[in-house]
């Protein structure tokens, strides 16, 4: 629909600048503020329909819908009642579609169609009529331009009135863009903290508000779901770092509080205990007295899953290293009653063989044919996701939690806790042939994953420990297993059922979704508009 909203806006202003274009060059409309905000607005919805929702595309959104509300508003509102000429600026030629049709169009698909901008950019409006204005004033200063509105003729108005009349349109402009940028109205106290995967960011990382993990080329899932009424929140915890340390960085970040290691953790691990400190700049406000769920994709979900386990139980070893003043509260337990529930997204929860292939000799890699174009981009994936070797225990770095003995070995460690609710959500980017085959197919799987995808969807072996990988474990979507994708495996789960009343303390697997494992993301090169999935997902948690 937005699309369809913005192809219309771009046929009325073509229709509207040809009417102009029989009174006056386009050249000689440069000083009105109305042809200023249809030609941007003509500019972001041109790149509304080529490119889709995407951040730079929001801004301009943002720009040209604050412009030509402006327009809309004075237009109506000062220059008409000044002049008396209601049909000539808005219901005849040009005026009718520059000051009415374009502005109401623009603003409706703006506010209930399209995503909304970041609110760092409601100034960016009020700048560019400030820069405006003053070129403006200027001009009649030197009486190289006469008005085209009165308010800027200063020679006649004086310096004080012209000023004020600046001052008044810019917190004009300045309130309607700030309108333009307010989110629905609360639909539920529950908070949605959103964990990023390996290699991943969230919204402490520069790049996130230009490349959101949530969303990627499709614009923000958070800021959609805020948008609507949903509170959510994007944590930044260590690429490539252990489940341990981004368990501690999400408390961190979560509380307000600077990140604590633990005494016995870095003690052992090789490292400085505590690290960034987040105080006055926490994720939430009041984290313990809200309701929170919390919605991983990747190596996100042993990520929450820890979390969960060490604010609930503590930590044995912190509390027998740590002297009682000096123990941080997330190691005592005791806590964590406000979880309301954990969801996992293309998950290795039970590890995965993206990792064990390459380490089990009787697999013969060379044997398998993999094409060029597959193997050139195949090395993105391991540059972004190997952990820089700095010092650290060999343990600690999220390759080591994600072999399958080791994720094994950490299910058995963390809970499946009676009040809080748990959904698995597995993908998948294979075919299976009719003769039990199973290979990715290249239309839904990133190239960077089509190597290793093709590895793991003929691997079957043993690990260093001793678990059996047999042909249940060859389906994945890229990175990760399917069969690892559900709940660990000696969990309580069933399969989801939507007319069955859903429990805590009970994994719920989900149906396995067609896609790759950046899917849920938004892709890459292969694009998925996800923002109704997180709709229905958060919708569903809602209800819970």
């Amino acid at each position: 629909m937005s699309r369809i909203l913005n192809l219309f806006i771009v046929i009325l202003e073509l229709v509207a600048f040809a009417k102009v274009h029989k009174n006056r060059s386009f050249k000689q409309g440069l000083i009105f503020y109305t042809q200023l905000s249809n030609i941007v607005t003509l500019v972001s919805s041109v790149a509304f329909v080529i490119l889709g929702p995407g951040y730079y595309v929001e801004v301009l959104r943002l720009l040209s819908s604050s412009m030509l509300t402006m327009t809309f508003f004075v237009t109506a509102f000062i220059l008409v009642p000044m002049s008396g000429k209601l049909k000539e600026l808005m219901l005849t030629g040009s005026g009718l579609y520059h000051h009415l049709i374009i502005p109401v169009i623009s603003v409706i698909s703006y506010l209930f169609a399209e995503d909304r901008a970041s609110a760092i950019w409601i100034c960016l409006p009020v700048i560019i009529t400030l820069i405006y204005g003053i070129i403006m004033v200027y001009l009649n200063a030197r009486e190289k331009v006469d008005g085209p509105y009165p308010f800027f003729q200063v020679k006649r108005l004086g310096g004080e009135a012209t000023f004020i009349w600046m001052v008044m349109l810019l917190l004009a402009v300045g309130l309607l863009s700030g309108a333009l940028s307010l989110k629905g109205s609360q639909k539920t106290e529950v908070k949605y903290v959103f964990v990023h995967g390996l290699a991943g960011w969230g919204s402490y990382d520069p790049i996130n508000e230009f490349f959101p993990y949530w969303g990627l080329s499709g614009g923000s899932v958070i800021r959609y779901l805020n948008n609507h009424g949903y509170d959510s929140y994007a944590a930044s915890v260590d690429p490539t770092g252990s489940a341990w340390d981004r368990a501690c960085e999400l408390y961190a970040q979560l509380t307000g509080t600077r990140v604590d290691y633990g005494a016995f953790h870095s003690r052992e691990a090789g490292h400085e205990r505590f690290g960034e400190d987040f105080s006055n700049r926490a994720l939430l406000k009041e984290f313990d007295n809200s309701k929170v769920t919390l919605i991983s994709h990747s190596f996100g979900g042993v990520t929450v899953r820890l979390f969960t386990e060490i604010l609930k139980n503590g930590s044995e070893e912190e509390r027998a290293a740590t002297d009682e003043d000096d123990l941080s509260p997330f190691f005592k337990g005791g806590n964590g009653d406000n979880i309301l529930a954990v969801v996992t997204l293309a998950a290795p929860t039970n590890g995965t063989t993206a990792y064990d292939l390459y380490e089990d000799e009787s697999f013969d890699l060379k044997s398998i044919d993999i094409p060029e174009e597959y193997e050139k981009y195949s090395g993105a994936v391991s540059k972004r996701t190997r952990a820089e070797q700095d010092g650290r225990a060999s343990w600690d770095y999220a390759s080591y939690d994600m072999h399958i003995d080791n994720a094994l070995e950490m299910n058995r460690k963390i809970s499946t806790f009676d009040d809080v609710y748990y959904f698995a959500y597995p993908f998948s980017s294979v075919t299976v042939d009719e003769n039990g085959g199973v290979y990715p197919d290249p239309s839904i799987t990133e190239n960077i994953f089509m190597k290793g995808a093709i590895y793991m969807s003929e691997y079957e072996g043993i690990t260093k420990g001793g678990t059996v990988i047999d042909s249940s474990w060859q389906p994945n979507d890229g990175l990760v297993n399917v069969i690892s994708a559900g709940a660990p495996f000696d969990a309580p789960s069933t399969d989801y059922n939507e007319d069955v009343t859903l429990k805590p303390g009970i994994w719920y697997v989900m149906p396995v979704t067609r896609g790759d494992h950046m899917s849920v993301q938004g892709g890459l090169t292969k694009r998925v508009n996800v923002k109704p999935f997180y709709l229905g997902l958060v919708g569903m948690l809602a209800k819970l």
